[in-house]
């Protein structure tokens, strides 16, 4: 099936939300690329502080990662701090807490970096099986 006919074959609600989340990592990655980072994240900080949270039962957070890494595809250099600030974006707005993770490689060799959301505990996007050791976090109170 193409990717058209796998869209259309979602209800009008996943369909939404695909839109949806595809807005927000586009606008996260423009804004990654034309905005100096501290005022960026102060936006973002806006944003989620401006987020309607759904009531009644909106998506798992399985469902809005799925979301963040299928349209992540269609954005071009959607990188994983993309994806995690994206992701929290999303998550914030149909009420789970979100924490986005930046962290390093301990191995030795060249320092690789990857930021990851965390909700409940847990990675949301962008699991690794490499361990990366967290040098900072974002949540709604915390900055980079």
């Amino acid at each position: 099936m193409s990717n058209v006919g796998r869209v259309l074959s979602l209800t009008p609600i996943e369909q939404r939300r695909l839109a949806q989340a595809f807005l927000i990592v586009a606008g996260v990655r423009i804004g990654l690329s034309l905005v100096p980072f501290p005022r960026f994240q102060a936006l973002l900080a806006r944003l989620r502080a401006q987020a309607s949270v759904k009531s009644g039962a909106g998506p798992t957070t399985e469902q809005l990662a799925r979301d963040v890494s299928v349209v992540s595809n269609y954005v071009p250099g959607a990188t994983c701090l993309t994806q995690a600030l994206a992701g929290q974006v999303l998550l914030q707005h149909f009420g789970h807490c979100a924490v986005v993770h930046v962290g390093v490689t301990k191995d030795v060799g060249p320092i690789q970096a990857h930021a990851w959301p965390e909700s409940g505990g847990k990675v949301v996007i962008g699991e690794s099986e490499v361990a990366y050791v967290p040098l900072t976090r974002a949540g709604n109170d915390v900055v980079l």
